[in-house]
């Protein structure tokens, strides 16, 4: 047992698959995982002079809207089958993974037309995180629940990025006990996955000095031309320390340059140009806002520098949209070809009637226009975008999670250039979705992103993303991919 922070004091401890028994209700919370609270059928079985209610839904003792929003379903809507373009899907993590369960996937297509995943794999809240990997060879041979080695016994948020030559590199949050001697790792792979270099940490040691905890988060990793010399490549780190930070390196990961702040924000994703223009978008918010802010903001920028420097933020959002920091990291995708740019964020608030907005500039980011995805009338939540931009036809593919029809799906869209018109093509998933869920920290925890990945050599669009699964009455988030040809 353990007393929570709440007011007076809770006894409690963690419940469900990854904690004990409970003699009370089991309740879903954004931040702590599963905890047993109180049972209770009215207020009165709370301590209602410290604010605490029974919960119409729950029927625990809780604090007003300190649980998980419960996603909503919407039956008899069309475009729920499945896309017929995809094919059977394959587990890239399974029961016999290190950890009791796995989400947040980030993918590559490797040089052969194969693909290398990192992920997380979660234990108890009180226990420490590992990363898995998984390889799918080029004529689809999957190998699942393959150990990556950190050096850290707790890690968090992978992202992988591959090279011009075929070289991947690997990026992480490594940490010991409860946030201390925290690092942003980086591994390279010149093999495809197979073997990796030892970590490096890639931070500026003046962004966590010694004795600090929990001074960084959120690492992202990426591979452009040099603006200086296009022939030449740069590989960019970032992470968040107060705002995102990134840093350059010109000698394929091994040193990087001074770092710079890019954006207040630090959840969020990024693209490099053909001319070596480094674009990124962010979050700006917080988890006061976790499921719906009018404080929040999806804010861009761009370098022309290598990272040197970086334009004054613009605003991508509207100021009369309401914006969930949770399960909403904003992605981004880029067409040279055409000079379309796109951001996808969440929009919604604690009702759970979440839509996608898509943002599209022709101007390098000074005005958008916006096309929606969702449902009419609003009913279901949608979370989580990915983009993946085809560079041959300039179709932008789209991907999240909703609860459209009898169960959650894994969904996917496809825009057409300038993003005027979406049209929905049905879910990628093809086995089962357990559940759907807002909790973090727990077993059905889907995480913050997921990895749409085009494969223009073969016409193919790769899809890596977290599913809950029924095992033996359990329901616990796996890894999945799954393989289209592009038109």
């Amino acid at each position: 047992m353990l007393c929570m922070p709440m007011p007076g004091g809770y006894c409690t401890a963690p419940c469900g698959v990854t904690g004990s028994a409970c003699d009370g209700a089991c309740v879903e919370h954004p931040r702590a995982g599963e905890l047993c609270m109180a049972k209770c059928t009215t207020d009165a079985d709370c301590r209602t002079d410290e604010g605490y209610a029974c919960d119409p839904l729950r029927k625990a003792c809780m604090m007003p809207n300190s649980g998980t929003i419960l996603p909503k379903a919407c039956p008899g809507l069309a475009g729920y089958g499945r896309n017929p373009a995809f094919a059977p899907s394959v587990a890239l993590s399974t029961s016999q993974a290190a950890g009791r369960y796995q989400f947040e996937p980030s993918a590559v297509v490797t040089d052969d037309g194969g693909l290398v995943a990192l992920y997380i794999t979660g234990a108890r809240i009180t226990d420490g995180n590992t990363l898995g990997l998984a390889r799918v060879d080029a004529i689809g041979r999957a190998s699942p629940d393959l150990p990556f080695a950190t050096g850290k016994p707790s890690n968090f948020d992978p992202w992988l990025a591959r090279g011009a030559n075929g070289t991947l590199y690997a990026t992480w949050l490594g940490f010991e006990g409860r946030g201390e001697r925290q690092e942003i790792g980086l591994a390279r792979s010149t093999d495809r996955g197979v073997t990796w270099s030892p970590p490096l940490a890639v931070h500026e040691p003046a962004d966590c000095p010694p004795g600090e905890r929990d001074c960084l988060d959120k690492p992202m990793v990426i591979t452009g031309p040099d603006p200086r010399l296009r022939t030449k490549e740069l590989v960019y780190v970032a992470y968040a320390a107060h705002g995102l930070r990134v840093r350059a390196s010109r000698d394929g990961g091994r040193t990087f340059g001074p770092a710079a702040t890019a954006l207040a924000g630090v959840y969020g994703n990024w693209v490099t140009g053909e001319d070596g223009t480094l674009h990124i978008v962010t979050l700006n918010g917080g988890l006061h806002g976790a499921y719906g802010s009018a404080d929040h903001a999806i804010e861009y920028t761009a370098s022309t520098d290598g990272a040197a420097t970086f334009a004054k933020p613009a605003r991508v959002s509207r100021y009369d949209e309401m914006l969930p920091f949770l399960f909403s990291n904003p992605s981004i995708a880029l067409d040279d070809r055409r000079g379309w740019l796109y951001i996808a964020y969440t929009r919604g608030g604690r009702d759970a009637k979440w839509d996608l907005v898509i943002a599209a500039s022709k101007d390098r980011g000074k005005t958008w226009k916006r096309t929606r995805i969702g449902d009419d009338p609003p009913c279901s939540i949608h979370m989580v975008p990915n983009l993946a931009l085809d560079p041959t036809t300039g179709s932008l593919h789209v991907a999240w999670y909703d609860h459209r029809g009898e169960r959650p799906r894994f969904a996917h869209a496809i825009c057409t250039p300038g993003a005027a018109k979406c049209a929905q093509q049905g879910r990628i998933d093809d086995q089962p979705f357990a559940a759907l869920s807002t909790v973090r920290h727990a077993a059905k925890w889907i995480g913050e992103y997921q990895t749409l990945a085009i494969d223009d050599k073969r016409r193919t669009l790769h899809a890596v993303w977290t599913q809950t699964v029924d095992e033996a009455g359990q329901i616990v988030a796996r890894v999945f991919h799954a393989k289209a040809k592009l038109r």
